[in-house]
């Protein structure tokens, strides 16, 4: 025989003894029997407080320290029902009526407890909180049994009355409840556990069931109710205190060993995801090698034909075709301006595609510096043109000064096409504190837009303005978006229509 089979055939001889023993005095004497039931389940109410109590700063599962707080209230009412008992002579002037209340304030505690406990699991539990609670509903209901206001239990020669049944049965729904709640909240709880406190939950039902039936509160019924009380005990005891006390890890730590179980799957699962990201890293790197050849076939099998149309058309314009009308030179002119858009296009369309797959190398930039550089270039195309640039000094910045170089020449280029209808244009380039945020931007007085269409600004191909009104792509603001968002910053516009544009942005 295993050492386990020996505990086990040691426990179950046990607990017959005990049961005949308690029978035997029963037989002797029942309130010898009912004092001892009644003792025993306060020493075990009492031992569920004093181990949650103490281990309460260090005790993960609150289920415990709730249980344990409401069972000192428990176990104090069954002392008094026990002291109050038919017989005794503790509370002369009281008949059976009074142990009968004291009996049901105790049940209603008891089944409150164990329905609510389980949702204490997860949750923050303020120990002194719920002592007070249960301490001030002890206190009323006693007073309300002491005063005379607590509803009649038991009348002599008549037996029990429909309050005391009804509460029997509500206390028993009470327990039903709290065993389905605990049993969907199983994960934490030892296995062993939950399951003697599942046995002992049915055995309590059975005893509230079992009360409902006496006459007598020296009677059978209630001999056997008592029995069925003194079981559910005992196997709380086994459940909690010797648990807590043979294996106190299995209790109190319960909640740690879940965790650990938990950071194992993690750890599993995200070394999966490692292994996947891996293989998405391969595959975005063979993508990225495409996409680098593709661009290739672009720069070079598309741009080969239209250099030969443009040259031909340049040849033709020039008067190498002598012999071409008027309206022949109208075509020539428009072949020649559609080469152009294609091959501004396409070198727009590598920019962008290049912005996401370049590395960026961050130095110290003066943007300062740049904007000027930027409107110098502008004024150089078209110098003829009335325009005032005004650019703010302000210290360096930390960014890739390539990328930072696009930036401006597209919000200064489109400051300066928009502008363009104004007799004095002005493009300003300043810098300003908003909100603890250092922001640059571009801001212009030219034609402006509709601020129900700003949200459409940054995405490819879109556009405000016909191409017959503005020359443009389309491309141009959603690579500033994608150079800003790689320097961990973000960009935003503001206009009126009529009233010119600002384009701001930040850098992280």
């Amino acid at each position: 025989m295993t050492g386990q089979s020996r505990r086990r055939l040691f426990n179950s001889t046990l607990g017959a003894a005990v049961l005949i023993g308690l029978y035997l005095a029963r037989l002797y004497n029942y309130l010898l029997f009912h004092t001892l039931v009644e003792i025993f389940s306060v020493v075990v109410a009492s031992g569920i407080f004093i181990i949650a109590w103490n281990a309460r700063s260090f005790m993960a599962n609150n289920y415990f320290l709730f249980t344990g707080i409401a069972f000192l209230f428990v176990g104090a009412t069954d002392l008094l029902h026990a002291l109050a008992y038919k017989g005794m002579g503790i509370f002369p002037g009281h008949d059976a009526n009074l142990p009968t209340q004291l009996w049901v304030i105790a049940r209603y505690l008891q089944g409150s407890a164990l329905l609510v406990a389980p949702l204490s699991l997860g949750r923050k539990l303020r120990p002194h909180l719920a002592v007070t609670v249960y301490l001030a509903a002890t206190v009323l209901l006693l007073a309300a049994v002491f005063g005379d206001y607590f509803p009649d239990c038991f009348v002599e020669g008549e037996g029990l009355t429909p309050f005391k049944k009804g509460s029997e049965y509500l206390v028993a729904f009470m327990l039903v409840g709290a065993l389905v709640f605990m049993r969907h909240k199983a994960e934490a709880f030892d296995r062993g556990v939950s399951r003697l406190l599942s046995v002992a939950i049915g055995v309590l039902i059975t005893s509230e069931l079992a009360f409902t039936l006496y006459v007598d509160v020296y009677g059978f019924s209630n001999m056997v109710g008592h029995f069925l009380k003194f079981a559910g005990f005992w196997l709380v005891y086994k459940a909690i205190i010797e648990t807590g006390l043979k294996r106190p890890y299995d209790l109190l730590f319960r909640e740690l060993k879940l965790n650990q179980v938990k950071i194992e799957v993690l750890n599993t699962s995200l070394a999966t995801r490692a292994h996947d990201l891996e293989e998405a890293n391969c595959e975005l790197e063979a993508a990225n090698q495409e996409l680098e050849a593709f661009n290739y076939t672009v720069s070079h099998d598309l741009r080969s034909p239209l250099t030969c149309v443009k040259g031909y058309s340049q040849l033709l314009l020039k008067g190498n075709g002598a012999g071409i009308g008027d309206e022949e030179s109208v075509f020539v002119h428009a072949i020649h301006d559609a080469a152009e858009r294609m091959e501004q296009l396409i070198a727009t369309l590598l920019d962008f595609s290049r912005v996401s797959r370049t590395t960026i190398d961050r130095q110290e930039v003066d943007l300062c510096d740049l904007a000027r550089g930027v409107f110098t270039e502008l004024r150089m195309g078209e110098p003829e043109r009335k325009v005032t640039f005004r650019a703010e000094e302000r210290g360096p910045v930390n960014g890739d000064v390539k990328l930072l170089r696009v930036v401006l020449q597209n919000l200064i280029g489109n400051a300066w096409k928009y502008s363009a209808p104004r007799e004095e244009a002005l493009i300003e380039f300043g810098v300003e504190q908003r909100d603890g945020r250092t922001v640059h931007f571009v801001r212009d007085n030219g034609v402006g837009f509709d601020m129900a269409c700003a949200d459409r600004l940054f995405d490819v191909f879109q556009r405000l303005h016909s191409a017959e009104e503005f020359k443009g792509t389309g491309i141009g603001l959603a690579t500033v978006k994608r150079i800003v968002q790689r320097h961990g910053g973000e960009v935003w516009a503001e206009a009126e229509e009529g009233k010119g544009a600002t384009f701001s942005f930040t850098l992280g």
